[in-house]
């Protein structure tokens, strides 16, 4: 990710882009904007090259899922000394788990995903490998989209007097969205906010209507649902996003390879956010991941990029240690650094004569 620290070296005093020759073989540029619809750099001496969106690597994404699935069936991930006594998301402390607590709760996660092999087929991710999906035989579906409902209903709803129950409107108004597409939508919602105590009379019809389209899969008591839609998308693989707001920070610190999380997370989750009226709904406002990543990264053959901080990042990093200072840029900006021509040019050379 970004430095977390600005140099005079790399600086001036205005923070302007500049360029060094700090060494004869390198050339160095700092405080370089990039245009963030296509990740092309503005200037410096990497100026037109693309950044990259660096994704998941196939061990990586498996130890994700392993991960995820630790968390549900063992109450924890081995070997992570950074379990905390609360669930995180303002959900208080653990709940602590008892032997008859636990094996419910196994056979609940059993119980989905046998949904998933029945609706999906097999995992993207077998054994040490990720493996291509064979549907020509098969009459599944991968999801394009999974949905956190609860985080979509609640999504606005602080406020005096507000109801208790999410905003079913809400949610169905972000699957119509996506159903209109052509996209296929997986909606998670737990079990309580089905209750008849909970579940206003008005929204039956809604939820009628999920399930005979079969895109609603209902959490249990007794679990967090952010398990369920989080493996969902790991389960359909790399082209599947989640569409929820949340920060995922209980996710976050209970697992041990933070940096694979955050990665996935940045390249899978979707924000949205509501708009206008029209036709009795609101317009659906969607933010998907930029078409590149805002990190270290190597470009071309003689380049490397290091993404500067700027203000915002404490959410995107969720490490606690960074913070913007009052000179922080709002801006996205990054140190350049690119192989002098001519020191490019004597390695070929050596390399020639060295065959």
């Amino acid at each position: 990710g970004p430095i977390q620290y600005h140099c005079n070296f790399f600086t001036n005093g205005d923070n302007s882009d500049t360029s060094y020759s700090i060494i004869p073989k390198w050339e160095v540029s700092s405080n370089i904007k990039v245009d963030t619809k296509t990740g092309i750099l503005q200037s410096g001496c990497l100026e037109g090259a693309r950044l990259k969106p660096v994704q998941l690597d196939s061990e990586a994404w498996i130890k994700m899922v392993q991960m995820n699935e630790e968390i549900v069936v063992k109450g924890e991930v081995a070997g992570n000394d950074r379990i905390s006594d609360f669930a995180g998301g303002g959900k208080g402390k653990k709940r602590i788990l008892t032997k008859e607590t636990m094996e419910k709760r196994i056979k609940q996660w059993e119980k989905f995903k046998a949904f998933l092999v029945r609706e999906v087929g097999p995992p993207t991710v077998t054994g040490e490998k990720i493996v291509e999906r064979d549907f020509c035989n098969e009459k599944k579906q991968t999801f394009d989209i999974v949905i956190d409902g609860a985080n979509v209903g609640y999504y606005n709803r602080n406020f005096a007097y507000a109801p208790r129950h999410v905003d079913y409107n809400q949610i169905d108004w972000v699957v119509e969205h996506f159903r209109r597409r052509g996209k296929s939508v997986l909606l998670f919602l737990h079990e309580r906010h089905f209750g008849k105590n909970m579940m206003p009379h008005w929204a039956h019809k809604i939820v009628k209507r999920w399930e005979d389209v079969r895109i609603l899969y209902r959490t249990p008591f007794g679990s967090n649902d952010d398990w369920f839609w989080m493996h969902a998308a790991l389960w359909c693989g790399r082209g599947t996003m989640v569409l929820s707001n949340d920060l995922m920070r209980d996710h976050h610190f209970q697992m041990c390879a933070h940096r694979k999380f955050l990665r996935w997370k940045e390249r899978h989750q979707v924000h949205f956010d509501f708009g206008g009226w029209a036709e009795n709904k609101r317009e659906v406002i969607l933010k998907y991941p930029d078409v590149y990543s805002r990190r270290i990264q190597r470009v071309g053959h003689d380049g490397l990029v290091i993404p500067l901080p700027k203000k915002g990042d404490e959410n995107r990093f969720l490490d606690g240690f960074h913070e913007a200072g009052e000179n922080t840029r709002e801006e996205e900006t990054y140190i350049c650094i690119k192989l002098n021509k001519n020191e490019l040019d004597n390695e070929k050379l050596n390399d020639a004569i060295s065959k």
